[in-house]
Parts: C-alpha cells; structure tokens; sequence
C-alpha cells in the first residue's frame, strides 16, 4: 500500500497492488484511526491495481476496524476495474451513512474530484 496525498485533512488515499496483507491493513487501519480524532468524518479513496487478492488476516483485521469505525466516514471512492473492489464497494455501501461510488481507473480524476466534494 502507498499513500496518495490529498489537501483535505480529512480524506485519506491509498493505492494497493499485489497481495493485500495484514500488516497492510493495520497500517492502513493506524492512519485512518490517528486521522479520526479530527472533528469531520473521515473520507477514504482507494485505488487498486494488479490486485492479486486479500489474505484472510487482512480480512479480519479489516472487518474488525470497520466494526468498530461504523459512524466514523461520510464517504469512500473506491477505483479499480478488478471484480475484488467491485465487491468491496458493495459491502461498504451497506454500512448506514456511508456514501460509496465505484470508478474505473480510467476515471481517477473523476473519482478524486468526487471525494473532494
């Protein structure tokens, strides 16, 4: 995982490629936690490319931050043209509250300008 810059304090990007691991997702999970004792919800923008799949820690780890982060985000941008994010933005879009959209990553900007709204 890599981090992308955004200048909103509140957003927090990440760009993932290969096996996502555990180890990733606590240090995503860290990030997102010190970026959540700020006052405005917190938005996410993930894009993914030559995604070779998720372990099952990173998995786990990553259920049990969203349990417990359920009312901390407004919105999540989720691009990658790989059927994994596909899924992964339909199952955030269930959590109450949380506005999710899928781009293509043909359509980043799209997907930055989004988030930044």
């Amino acid at each position: 995982m890599q981090p992308i810059h955004f200048e909103q304090k509140n957003i927090i990007g990440f760009t993932m490629s290969g096996k996502v691991t555990d180890d990733e997702i606590k240090q995503w999970a860290s990030a997102l936690d010190r970026k959540s004792d700020g006052p405005d919800k917190l938005r996410v923008y993930i894009e993914a490319q030559d995604l070779d799949g998720v372990t099952l820690d990173a998995l786990l780890s990553d259920l049990k931050f969203d349990v417990t982060h359920l009312t901390d985000f407004d919105k999540a941008a989720f691009v990658s043209d790989t059927a994994l994010s596909k899924l992964s933005s339909f199952m955030a879009g269930l959590i109450p509250g949380l506005e999710t959209k899928q781009f293509s990553l043909a359509e980043k900007e799209q997907a930055r300008q989004w988030i930044e709204q």
